[in-house]
């Protein structure tokens, strides 16, 4: 009987761990270049138990476009390249914590529309974020990214940033926009990196993370490729919001067809503000979808150690023209990877 129990335990523990590595994701090699980096934090390895759980964070709007916030689980279906998954969690995400990233395009063709930014994004954190807990970094970028707030739960060191911040002529512009670049430095080493993956430790990898680029959506000098930083984003599962503003709110001159892509297929969403109202409207909706985000875990039917990708899909049952939002897949491990890497 004393053996029993203690193999209860074990068993117990075992999964509470499992369950702890959510957001742990498998590598898959890089064939480009990193670009320079825009900060030099080192990067601490993190261990975990070999799990297949696979996590999935959505938000659901109606047909109204509204926020649906009383979702059952119920009414939550999960397939994997088209094969109906068992739902083994499912859960509200709002009283988990938040790295949200910022990154803010500094070239020629968003000259004028800082200061409104600014203010917006000041409003923003100000209104939606809970110091103490939640996190937050601000970076700039044109021909190089720089890192002038990494993540912090100081409100006072985010607000200085933000203020001291000047968009000046400092002879990057003949290098072009690295718009990729910034996006998969944020990424990597700013949301996944060392003081990233202590929060995500410290509260068992439950945790929101998100990257907004406030941008038009132009790259002409990045070494990474736009399906680098979806793929990034992806393994990680960080969602990537755009606000797409040109000079003067030019909707014409926004690369629409790049934020949509960056934003759809990482689960995220894009804005395109025509004037200081709905620039602020932008934010607004972007701090509404992520204190109304759902969360699910499966074991996938599916145990190949391949690599490959496998595509998502959250369908909504009971509810016409309710619409899931989410990434669009995952990369699952390696035959040949090391222990502590999850499949998702």
């Amino acid at each position: 009987m004393k053996r029993a129990h203690g193999d209860r335990i074990i068993v117990s523990l075992i999964l509470t761990l499992l369950w702890g590595n959510l957001a742990l994701v498998p590598s898959r090699q890089e064939s480009t270049p990193p670009p320079p980096r825009a900060t030099s934090e080192p990067q601490e390895a993190v261990l975990s138990l070999e799990s297949t759980l696979v996590d999935v964070v959505f938000t659901v709007t109606d047909a109204q476009n509204r926020p649906v916030t009383d979702l059952r689980r119920e009414e939550v279906r999960i397939f994997e390249d088209g094969v109906e998954q068992k739902i083994e969690f499912f859960g509200r995400t709002q009283e988990l914590p938040m790295l949200v990233a910022l990154a803010v395009d500094f070239s020629g063709s968003q000259e004028f529309t800082w200061p409104k930014e600014r203010a917006a994004a000041e409003r923003f954190f100000a209104q939606f974020f809970r110091w103490g807990k939640d996190h937050a970094a601000l970076l700039t970028f044109r021909g190089v990214t720089r890192l002038h707030c990494g993540l912090t739960s100081d409100e006072r060191r985010l607000r200085d940033a933000l203020r001291t911040l000047v968009r000046e002529d400092t002879g990057y512009a003949s290098q072009g926009t690295a718009l990729y670049d910034a996006a998969y430095i944020a990424l990597e080493e700013v949301l996944d990196g060392a003081l990233a993956q202590r929060v995500l430790k410290r509260h068992e990898h439950r945790i929101r993370r998100a990257l907004i680029l406030i941008t038009d959506g132009h790259d002409t000098s990045s070494r990474y490729a736009e399906a680098d930083v979806i793929a990034r984003a992806q393994r990680s599962g960080i969602l990537i919001y755009a606000i797409g503003v040109s000079d003067s709110f030019r909707f014409a001159d926004v690369n629409a067809r790049t934020l949509d892509a960056l934003t759809t297929l990482t689960g995220g969403r894009a804005y395109y503000p025509t004037d200081e109202r709905t620039l602020f409207d932008a934010f607004r909706q972007i701090a509404e979808d992520l204190s109304s985000q759902f969360l699910l875990a499966y074991y996938p039917t599916n145990t190949a150690r391949d690599g490959g990708f496998r595509r998502l899909q959250v369908q909504i049952l009971g509810r016409p023209g309710a619409v899931a939002r989410h990434r669009a897949g995952y990369f699952a491990p390696k035959a040949s990877e090391s222990e502590g890497r999850r499949g998702q």
